[in-house]
């Protein structure tokens, strides 16, 4: 897909500046590096742009350091100016760059520009849809010291670490009324109990408006009754409730606030998932290829969802009204039924349901539904973007949608089918590129999703006692493989440090473990992954180490150890040589044996069912591409690996591969 061009912006043709050039595959509009390589970029036209950015798509399985760029000829070396690296990216993302730095201006007269990229050798570089365009306004402006929807990184710290002389203990949500217990600190006057919406940033002023007295004990404990709805008949089911103390006009906090801990029910006898084995399929939808679930064995699915698609700028003749917090949305029609379509496939083979939430980025959009339900600093790197959680229209179109989704699909009949968990968003540690909210701390950062998770349980908790949120990490875990990133593990610790000070609630985690470098199957030799906290991956060789995290005492729910769930994790065949098909296979058997003994690992979505040339040259599905010449749809060794696993015949069809991966024995795998 070609990127939209504006009126001054030039195309560029790519072609390798030594030809031929065995590190460069392609010319023209994409290429492929494997190493080091010079490109020559040619414009399809003259250049009168004053100060062009120089802009291309990329996909890129490691960072590629600040390169030169040269404008010729002749390419003089000591004009060179250098541009700022391209980061690590398992997607098509956006790189843009001024040609000019300040005082670095192009020689007059030149026709060609030329890059020097140090890329890393053995691992894969993609750039396509070169172009030339005018800068933006504010484009390369310094960022803010904060930025305009999220909470300040010391207030945020300040409010974690404190510790309060009071304490709320416990809130329970009923059909009617909240119960919220704890205790204060003596003097017994002016003791208030403040109910915060949830859009409401921690060092917001106007976070202590709606308040209700607190009768202090003699012991210094508390139990306080209050109605539900609240303010403006608003239902208080998403509020977080702090204890202050106010005095004339002066309001002092005395507790972290906490949210909900328990949740009325309208299904509470509703039934668990409990899938048959550990085998599922990511990005599942019925009809592709019918009677799949059943020869695979598929006991577990993800579903992309995309929320914006369900809900409508207004009614219109497809549509249907839906009031939340009082204000009326309207569903698109079909968009619900096409998904019930899924959903009710998927309940007639018992599959166990996770949809993986997805936002779209308001940069990118004119659509209000759009500008409402995306963070409004979210940029257009993103390819989604974090829910606008911090302003009351954001986060009440946001909670209408999910709202709708767990009513519709949490019913004790199934009418519509079944979702049993949500999956907030796309690999949030890497949020710059799949769950954007702007360049922003990682602290600021969680408070953001820690709203987005909490948010979808207290709705879901409604309709299903079972339901959980989960979040989505890559196989990033002490580094955090982009500047921008944050690592995974760091989003784990921040999570439970939020939900230390603001009361626990059951999420679990959708962990993607690809190899260490995504086109290479051969993920037994990826030498970042070891047996450590402290690993810079985690991939199908270090698996262990995961179970191992989960299982501490500080990131269980209530003693028991969360669940894990592989929700996106696949190997890649190069290409389909048998030597690369083995190699493919070889990896799903070594991961299987990994997985199989860790019992904090609930399912393994396999990704993906079906290769797809939009995912940058990988090939890392069960079957072939649909538009394959020879084979469309093709099963490829792995899927017949797949269909094998858990089954009498799983020992026969996997011995072949303890040769491939240099082991005689799967004892030494576990």
């Amino acid at each position: 897909m070609l990127p939209a061009l504006g009126l001054a912006d030039v195309r560029l043709r790519i072609d390798p500046f030594h030809t031929p050039s065995p590190q460069v595959e392609g010319a023209g509009n994409a290429v492929s590096l494997r190493g080091p390589a010079s490109l020559l970029l040619t414009a399809a036209e003259p250049v009168e742009i004053e100060k062009p950015v120089l802009e291309f798509e990329y996909f890129s399985t490691s960072r590629v350091k600040s390169f030169a760029l040269l404008a010729g000829p002749p390419f003089e070396s000591a004009a060179a100016r250098y541009l700022p690296e391209i980061g690590h990216s398992e997607t098509w993302s956006t790189y843009a760059a001024r040609t000019e730095p300040p005082g670095k201006p192009l020689p007059s007269g030149w026709q060609q520009l030329r890059i020097d990229l140090p890329a890393e050798s053995g691992r894969r570089l993609q750039i396509r849809n070169a172009v030339l365009r005018k800068e933006r306004p504010g484009e390369f402006a310094p960022k803010p010291a904060r930025p305009k929807a999220s909470a300040a990184p010391a207030a945020l710290h300040t409010y974690l670490e404190t510790e309060f002389p009071g304490h709320i203990t416990r809130v329970r949500v009923g059909t009617s009324e909240i119960e919220i217990d704890g205790t204060a600190p003596a003097p017994d006057g002016g003791l208030f109990l403040a109910a915060i919406p949830m859009h409401i940033l921690v060092d917001a002023p106007e976070s202590w408006s709606d308040l209700t007295p607190v009768t202090r004990k003699p012991d210094g404990s508390f139990h306080v009754r209050v109605p539900r709805k609240g303010v403006g008949n608003a239902d208080r089911l998403t509020c977080r409730w702090q204890l202050v103390r106010k005095q004339g006009d002066s309001t002092q906090p005395l507790s972290h606030a906490r949210y909900a801990d328990e949740v009325a029910c309208r299904s509470p006898d509703l039934p668990p998932s409990n899938p048959r084995n550990k085998k599922g399929l990511g990005g599942w939808r019925a009809g592709v290829i019918p009677g799949e679930i059943e020869e695979l064995g598929i006991s577990s699915v993800t579903v992309n969802l995309m929320l914006h698609s369900l809900v409508a700028p207004g009614a219109g003749p497809d549509t249907d009204p839906f009031i939340w917090q009082g204000k009326t949305y309207h569903a698109r029609r079909k968009a619900l039924e096409s998904y019930d379509t899924t959903f009710r496939e998927a309940a007639k083979h018992g599959l166990m349901v996770s949809a993986i939430l997805l936002v779209p980025n308001p940069a990118k959009s004119a659509s209000p539904v759009d500008r409402t339900l995306g963070h409004p600093d979210a940029t257009r790197a993103g390819t989604y973007a974090m829910p606008n959680v911090t302003s009351a229209a954001g986060i009440s179109m946001y909670g209408a949608v999910l709202n709708l989704m767990a009513e519709r699909w949490s019913r004790p009949d199934g009418k519509f089918g079944r979702v049993h968990h949500w999956i907030m968003q796309n690999e949030v540690d890497a949020g710059w590129v799949w769950t954007n909210a702007g360049e922003i701390p990682a602290l600021p950062y969680m408070d953001l999703y820690q709203r987005s998770m909490r948010l979808m349980w207290l709705i879901a908790a409604q309709y299903d006692p079972h339901a959980r949120p989960f979040i989505s990490l890559t196989h990033h875990w002490a580094e955090e493989g982009n500047p921008r990133w944050y690592g995974s593990r760091r989003m784990l610790e921040l999570l439970t440090r939020f939900t230390r000070a603001e009361g626990d609630f059951p999420w679990g985690l959708a962990y993607h473990p690809y190899p260490q470098n995504l086109f290479n199957p051969r993920t037994w030799e990826d030498g970042q992954a070891t047996s450590s906290f402290d690993t810079k991956k985690i991939t199908p060789r270090n698996l262990e180490v995961l179970d191992d995290y989960m299982k501490q005492a500080s990131m269980r729910f209530r003693g028991a150890v969360r669940p894990v769930h592989l929700s996106e994790n696949g190997f890649n065949s190069p290409d389909y040589s048998p030597a690369s098909l083995r190699d493919q296979a070889a990896g799903m058997a070594y991961a299987w044996k990994k997985i199989e003994g860790l019992s904090s690992i609930e399912a393994w979505h396999y990704h993906n069912w079906i290769d797809n040339r939009s995912e940058g040259g990988l090939r890392i599905g069960l079957r072939k591409f649909g538009d394959d010449p020879r084979e469309p749809h093709g099963r490829k060794p792995v899927w017949h690996v797949y269909q094998a696993l858990g089954t009498p015949r799983e020992d026969e069809v996997l011995r072949p591969y303890l040769e491939t991966i240099g082991i005689d024995s799967w004892e030494k795998v576990r």
